[in-house]
C-alpha cells in the first residue's frame, strides 16, 4: 500500500508541475516557438527541398502577401506625411518641399521622389507594399546566401526561415518605409566590400549601392564608420596604399552620389534645402528624454525648431547622472532584447479582425505577435553572442566581423539618438546572419553526437 501511494504521489506530482508548465509556456506563447523552432530544424534538414532559395523566396513572399492583405493599418505619422507628399510628387506638385517637415528634415526627400515614381506608374498605394514584400524577400533570401558562405547550408537555412517569420519585419512590409529597400541596397554593397579579393571595382559599385540606400534612408554613417573601422583592423604595411586608394575611391563615389542628388532635388525645384539634415539635435532631444526611455514625447514638440532651446535641454538632461544609467539599461532593454514595442497608436489599436468567427482586436494580436518575435529574437541574438566568441578567429578571415563592427557602432549611436521600434529594423540583419555561426556549433554538435551513437 506505502508503495502504491509513492508511486500514485509521484505521478501526481509530474501530472501537476507538467500542467503547471504546459499553461505557463502556453499563456507566454513559448508553445508556438517551441513549435517554431522545431519545425524550423525539420526543414533546414530536409535533404529533399530542392532549389531551397527558390522555395524560400516564394514562400516569403506568399507570407508577406497575406502579411499586406490582412495588414491593411492606417498610415500614420512620418509615414502618412511621406505617402501625401509622394502622390504630390507624381502630379507634379512640389509644394511639399516648402512645408516645415520637408525644410528641416529635408533628407527624406529621396524616398519620397522613390514613391512618387511609383505612384506615377502604378497609381496605388498597394504597389507600394507589393514593392516592400519584394524587396524584403529579396533581404530574406541574402540573409541565407551570405550565412551560407561564412558557416554552413544547415545554419543558413535555420537563420533564413526564422527570419522570415520574425513578425516585426513582417508587420514594417504593410506601412510604407523606408528602411526595407535602404536595407537591402547597403547590406549588397556591403557585400561587395568584404568579399575576399576585392578590387576598385568592388568599391565603386559598393559606393553606387550604400550612397542611393543612404538618400532612401539615412543610415550610411553606421556603414562608413564601420568600413573605416574594419579597413584599420585588417591593415598591413604592404597593402597601406592599396586599401588607402580603395577607400578614398569609396567614399568619393559615395559622397559624389549624394551631392549631386542633393543639387538636383534643388535645381528642379523640388526642396530647396536637397537632402539635408536642418535640425540634428531633436535626435539627441528624444534620445536623452528619461521619462520615455529615449522615445519620442509630444511634450518635447515645444523645443522643437530652436536649436538653442534643443542644446540646452540635452545639457540639462545629461546633468542629471543619476538618472542617465538607467536610460541607457532602458534602451538596451527595448532595443536589442525588445522589452517593449511602442508601436501603438489610436488608428490602429481601434481594429478588430474576424478570426474563426470571433472579433480579435489588434491589441491582443500585436501582444502575441511581440513576445513570440521576442523569444526568436533572443534565441537568434544569444546564438549571435555564442558565434562570435567561439569563432572570433574565423569571423576575422572570412572579413563577416564587418557585422560585428557594425553593431558595436549601432549600439552607440542608439545610446545617444531616439529609439523607434523599426529602427532596430537594419542592424538585426546582421544579427541573424551572425547568429549562422552559433547555430552551425549546435548543428555540428548533434551531428556529432549523432554519430557517436550510431
Amino acid at each position: 500500500m506505502k508503495d502504491i501511494l509513492k508511486t500514485l504521489f509521484l505521478y501526481l506530482t509530474i501530472v501537476v508541475f507538467s500542467i503547471i508548465t504546459i499553461l505557463f509556456l502556453v499563456n507566454n506563447y513559448f508553445i508556438l516557438s517551441v513549435l517554431t523552432f522545431i519545425g524550423v530544424i525539420l526543414v533546414s534538414f530536409n535533404t529533399k527541398i530542392k532549389h531551397f532559395p527558390i522555395f524560400l523566396f516564394i514562400l516569403s513572399l506568399l507570407i508577406r502577401f497575406v502579411v499586406i492583405k490582412v495588414g491593411k493599418f492606417p498610415q500614420v505619422a512620418d509615414f502618412w506625411i511621406m505617402m501625401d507628399a509622394a502622390q504630390k510628387f507624381a502630379n507634379h506638385d512640389y509644394s511639399f518641399g516648402n512645408t516645415l517637415y520637408f525644410q528641416t528634415w529635408a533628407y527624406q526627400t529621396g524616398f519620397v521622389i522613390y514613391q512618387g515614381i511609383i505612384f506615377k506608374i502604378f497609381k496605388a498605394e498597394f504597389a507600394l507594399k507589393v514593392f516592400n514584400i519584394i524587396f524584403s524577400s529579396l533581404q530574406v533570401l541574402f540573409i541565407y546566401y551570405m550565412s551560407k558562405k561564412l558557416t554552413s547550408e544547415k545554419s543558413a537555412r535555420v537563420v533564413s526561415l526564422l527570419y522570415m517569420i520574425l513578425p516585426i519585419p513582417l508587420i514594417l512590409n504593410t506601412v510604407l518605409n523606408n528602411h526595407i529597400l535602404s536595407a537591402l541596397l547597403m547590406y549588397i554593397g556591403i557585400y561587395f566590400l568584404i568579399k575576399k579579393e576585392t578590387k576598385i571595382k568592388d568599391y565603386i559599385i559598393a559606393g553606387v549601392l550604400i550612397s542611393i540606400g543612404n538618400i532612401l534612408r539615412p543610415e550610411g554613417i553606421i556603414v562608413i564608420f564601420s568600413l573605416i573601422v574594419f579597413e584599420i583592423l585588417r591593415l598591413k604595411k604592404d597593402k597601406i596604399l592599396d586599401i588607402s586608394k580603395k577607400l578614398i575611391v569609396f567614399l568619393v563615389v559615395y559622397f559624389l552620389i549624394g551631392n549631386i542628388s542633393s543639387l538636383l532635388i534643388i535645381k528642379t525645384g523640388i526642396n530647396s534645402k536637397g537632402l539635408s539634415n536642418l535640425n540634428t539635435t531633436w535626435k539627441f532631444v528624444l534620445g536623452f528624454n528619461y521619462n520615455t526611455c529615449g522615445y519620442y514625447d509630444p511634450k518635447d514638440e515645444k523645443y522643437l525648431g530652436n536649436i538653442e532651446k534643443e542644446k540646452e535641454v540635452v545639457k540639462e538632461r545629461l546633468s542629471h547622472t543619476d538618472k542617465i544609467a538607467g536610460l541607457m539599461v532602458c534602451k538596451i532593454d527595448n532595443f536589442w532584447l525588445m522589452g517593449d514595442s511602442n508601436t501603438k497608436s489610436e488608428e490602429i489599436k481601434s481594429q478588430t479582425y474576424q478570426i474563426m468567427g470571433k472579433n480579435i482586436s489588434y491589441d491582443t494580436i500585436e501582444n502575441i505577435a511581440l513576445k513570440y518575435n521576442k523569444h526568436i529574437y533572443i534565441v537568434t541574438l544569444f546564438m549571435c553572442i555564442v558565434g562570435v566568441i567561439l569563432n572570433r578567429k574565423k569571423i576575422k578571415e572570412n572579413n563577416s566581423i564587418f557585422f560585428v563592427i557594425m553593431i558595436i557602432t549601432t549600439f552607440c549611436v542608439y545610446q545617444l539618438i531616439e529609439l523607434r521600434p523599426r529602427y532596430s529594423y537594419f542592424i538585426q540583419i546582421s544579427v541573424f546572419i551572425l547568429s549562422s555561426y552559433g547555430y552551425n556549433y549546435i548543428i555540428e554538435k548533434i551531428q556529432k553526437r549523432k554519430e557517436v551513437i550510431e
